[in-house]
């Protein structure tokens, strides 16, 4: 009973420390995530649906909260980003293939990839609107290029770990391979965690000096250069976020599923996460994770088995009607039906009243 009375006392405790510190709502959402690692084990669900299904949604979702930072925040736009997500998974992989630790291999990755995408920040001070996104997919292009002729990137597909086994290593000891279903369940808790932090990051700079600028920035840069904002720091500053982030998307793919195709990193990846940013809702971290789980997760789960590849017209379909009837995006439903039903009850109140006074 006194243990039982102590989980109350703290449960109770919940609401207050969520609502002076808003980084504990994305450790209880990654606590609930992590909680599907468990279900495959007890037989609820098959490990293929938690690997291709719920682990490439907490992938998509790390990627796609730089890019929604980029496009929701900053006003700006790359199709270029599934390059930098195939940046991450097989750059890790080349890296660890020659030798390299896991964590020496992450950090050069990124390090590579900021570098680029503080170049491609400075060259869309020259450019605007359709011909920067003509440009980062042309820049997205090119890295497909590169990935699927380019011999060190293995042709169809490369595996990390060695050729009889495919693993990886953390810290120098902790071998975790994919293929053992424990070790994927772990796997998955550690995406899960690295997607938790990707969202306070998110939350943290949108909060801060730097996410206000970015604002001002989207809504006019002469008002906000008037301010004070400089469009070079801020506009380079954009890209490198959102390019880390895809890459660090791409790096959890490859520590996840251990073998990383050549040729899955092109323009279709580009444009479903945009679509997935704009389904769930511009400007909002759980509208990122609302818009990946809408794009990739129901046809996966649903609508796949009841209609075959058709399914995926379910995507296009879906874009048009929120650019159409819902630019707010699918997150901001729950808001607006609570507000339509204060409205519909005041009316009501004063139909109601009126009668009375007849």
């Amino acid at each position: 009973m006194k243990i039982i009375d102590t989980i109350m006392r703290h449960l109770k405790k919940l609401p207050a420390l969520v609502k002076h510190h808003p980084s504990w709502t994305f450790i209880l959402f990654g606590v609930l995530v992590s909680l599907i690692a468990f279900l495959p084990h007890i037989g609820i669900m098959r490990f293929g649906t938690m690997s291709t299904v719920y682990a490439y949604i907490i992938i998509l979702t790390t990627v796609a909260l730089g890019l929604n930072l980029l496009l929701g925040f900053s006003g700006l736009i790359s199709l270029g980003t599934a390059g930098f997500v195939g940046a991450g998974a097989l750059g890790t992989a080349v890296f660890l293939n020659m030798g390299f630790p896991l964590e020496i291999a992450v950090l050069a990755v990124l390090f590579i990839s900021g570098l680029i995408g503080a170049v491609i920040g400075l060259f869309s001070l020259k450019v605007e609107s359709i011909y920067l996104a003509i440009a980062t997919l042309f820049v997205g292009e090119i890295m497909r290029q590169i990935y699927t002729n380019v011999p060190i990137f293995g042709g169809q597909e490369l595996n990390l770990g060695d050729d009889s086994r495919n693993f990886v290593t953390f810290f120098g000891v902790w071998e975790l391979s994919f293929f053992d279903q424990m070790h994927r369940s772990i796997l998955f808790v550690i995406i899960t965690a690295a997607m938790v932090l990707s969202m306070i990051i998110i939350h943290h700079i949108i909060k801060s000096r730097t996410g206000r600028a970015l604002m001002a920035m989207s809504r006019s840069q002469h008002a906000a250069q008037a301010m004070g904002v400089s469009l070079i720091k801020y506009r380079v500053m954009a890209f490198v976020i959102a390019t880390l982030f895809a890459t660090f998307g791409g790096v959890l793919y490859g520590i996840y599923y251990q073998s990383v195709p050549t040729e899955q990193w092109n323009l279709d990846l580009s444009l479903f996460l945009i679509a997935m940013i704009v389904v769930g809702g511009l400007k909002s971290i759980y509208g990122t994770v609302l818009g990946v789980f809408i794009i990739h997760g129901v046809p996966n789960l649903w609508l796949k088995n009841w209609f075959g590849d058709v399914s995926y017209v379910f995507s296009g379909v879906l874009i048009i009607a929120v650019i159409i009837f819902y630019p707010r995006g699918f997150i901001h439903i729950g808001h607006d039906l609570r507000r339509a039903y204060a409205g519909l009850r005041t009316r009501m109140r004063k139909k109601v009243k009126h009668h009375g006074e007849n």
